[in-house]
C-alpha cells in the first residue's frame, strides 16, 4: 500500500507523538489523580497528531484543509472560545493546558514543513503556495509500514534521535521546575 500525500510521502506520527509528550509534559498541572494526568496528556500528544486524522472531507492526503493554519486556526477559535463558555479558562491549571493543546495543534505545522519531501499549503484556501523548510535526513515514509523494511527503519529512528531530545528537555525543565518550588530544610 502506497502512502502519499500529493505525490510526496507521508511523515510518521513518531515525531509528532515526542513533541506532543514534550509539550504535555511542560503543561502537565500538578494534580493529584493519576487517570487525569494520564488524559490530559494524551489529549495533547492526540492534539499534535490532530491534522492527520482521517476525519471525512479533512483532506489530509492532499495537505489542504487539514494542514492549513487558516482552517485549523478556526478550530483552535473554536476550542477557546468552547472552553471559556465552560469557565475553564478561569483557573490557571487549565489555562496551561489549553496552551499546551494549542501549542501541540500548531507543532504539527512546523513538523511537518520540516521533512524534505513535504509541501503543506498552509494558507489554503486563500493560497496554494506550498511550504517546506526543510532538514536533510528527515524524510517522510516511502510507504505504509509492514514491512519494516531497512529505509522505514532509518526514517523511524532519525526521527527519534531528532525529537526525542526534546522530550527529554522538558522532562529536565519539569524535574528543575518541581525541585525549585520544594522548601529547603534548614537542618540539612
Amino acid at each position: 500500500m502506497d502512502l502519499t500525500v500529493g505525490g510526496f510521502g507521508a511523515m510518521t506520527s513518531l515525531g509528532h507523538s515526542l513533541v506532543g509528550a514534550s509539550v504535555g509534559v511542560l503543561c502537565m498541572p500538578a494534580m493529584d489523580k493519576l487517570y487525569r494526568r494520564l488524559i490530559i496528556f494524551v489529549a495533547i500528544i492526540a492534539m499534535a497528531n490532530l491534522p492527520d486524522w482521517p476525519i471525512p472531507s479533512w483532506g489530509h492526503f492532499r495537505l489542504v484543509a487539514s494542514h492549513s493554519i487558516i482552517v485549523n486556526g478556526a478550530g483552535i477559535v473554536c476550542l477557546v472560545v468552547g472552553l471559556h463558555l465552560q469557565g475553564a479558562l478561569l483557573r490557571k491549571p487549565h489555562r496551561r493546558v489549553i496552551i499546551g493543546l494549542i501549542v501541540a495543534w500548531v507543532s504539527h505545522f512546523l513538523l511537518d514543513a520540516l521533512y524534505v519531501d513535504s509541501r503543506l499549503t498552509l494558507f489554503w484556501p486563500l493560497s496554494e503556495v506550498t511550504v517546506s523548510l526543510p532538514v536533510p535526513w528527515l524524510k517522510t515514509l516511502p510507504h505504509v509500514p509492514p514491512p519494516f523494511d531497512e529505509r522505514i527503519i532509518r526514517i523511524l529512528m532519525l526521527e527519534t534521535m531528532t525529537f526525542l531530545p526534546l522530550l527529554v528537555l522538558a522532562a529536565a525543565i519539569r524535574r528543575w521546575r518541581a525541585s525549585a518550588r520544594m522548601p529547603v530544610d534548614p537542618h540539612c
